[in-house]
């Protein structure tokens, strides 16, 4: 089945692979609301798999909202109220949605400068290395753009997840994790935008020195800027 790519990635394990391939095709709306997955006979079939295999990947979006098997009635998608869309999986799986990721920047626009203020003023000086690590090297793979996009993106991610840590809050942290997917995407948008890069570097460098001075407004208001520029490289991408 060396077909089924999700959007997670081949490194998946067979299940992983019937699971995103399933789940994309809910939320993209192949299988719509309210409608009837395929039997898992037909599913087997096409996907190369056993009817087991089917049921289990079933289970998984049953337990993320998105289906509600019942024995020898079927698979009935969900209506979207019903899903997890806190969901990491979910959340992955909207990634060419470009609604859904304007409202995970909206959703990064509420959380992300609170977190910078409470990041300044709250950070220990592990949390400043880590944040310092991480914009180093985002630095240092910016000068060798595009080849090293992979691995400024990394980096990019880190320095968020890391700003998120340092707030002290741990709902806040947990938060970073869900938006990770949504963090990716705009990194990536940002990064591949001609001039991108050259204009959210000095802003990451703003929120860091805000951060590392414990100055809360500062780095509430370079997080915000920072954030509102990568909305509009994503708006520039999907144009």
């Amino acid at each position: 089945m060396t077909n089924l790519a999700g959007p997670l990635g081949r490194h998946r394990t067979m299940h992983g692979r019937v699971v995103d391939l399933l789940g994309a095709r809910v939320v993209s709306g192949v299988y719509a609301e309210n409608a009837q997955l395929p039997n898992e006979s037909d599913l087997a079939s096409e996907l190369g798999v056993s009817r087991g295999g089917v049921r289990e990947a079933v289970k998984a979006l049953a337990a993320r909202g998105l289906v509600d098997p019942r024995p020898r009635v079927g698979t009935r998608v969900l209506p979207r109220s019903a899903w997890n869309l806190m969901d990491p999986e979910v959340i992955g799986w909207h990634s060419t949605d470009s609604s859904f990721v304007r409202d995970l920047l909206e959703l990064r626009l509420i959380v992300e400068p609170g977190a910078a203020r409470l990041a300044a003023e709250r950070v220990d000086a592990a949390q400043i290395a880590a944040m310092t690590t991480a914009y180093d090297a985002m630095a240092e793979h910016a000068t060798r753009l595009p080849e090293h996009s992979a691995e400024f993106v990394a980096a990019d991610l880190a320095f968020h997840l890391a700003l998120l840590r340092a707030s002290g809050n741990q709902l806040v942290e947990q938060l970073g994790r869900l938006l990770e997917t949504g963090l990716q995407h705009g990194l990536e948008a940002t990064s591949e935008l001609p001039g991108g890069v050259e204009r959210t570097l000095p802003m990451h460098r703003a929120v860091l020195d805000a951060v590392r001075r414990h100055r809360p407004e500062a780095a509430a208001k370079a997080s915000r800027q920072l954030i509102e520029t990568t909305a509009a490289a994503m708006a520039a991408r999907t144009e």
